[in-house]
């Protein structure tokens, strides 16, 4: 999170940024476990959605880097 402004703008496209730019930095050290992304896709399954292992992946390290965000700014971040 340190260095990286943009995840925190309030403008949506400068987020987006921001995400890709942790997405970079999260690749060094998360990688969603494919057994899980599998167990997920027969969840949504029975939740009546139609995903692929491909999309579990990318809903785990997106909610994973929501969490790290908000998890930062609510405890590091006074403005």
């Amino acid at each position: 999170m340190k260095g990286n402004k943009l995840i925190f703008s309030r403008r949506k496209v400068e987020r987006v940024k921001g995400y890709r730019k942790l997405f970079k930095q999260q690749a060094k050290f998360y990688d969603p476990p494919k057994k899980i992304a599998r167990n997920l896709v027969e969840a949504m399954e029975a939740l009546g959605y139609d995903i692929d292992v491909t999309q579990a992946i990318a809903y785990l390290k997106s909610s994973y880097a929501v969490f790290d965000r908000d998890f930062y700014e609510e405890r590091y971040r006074k403005d």
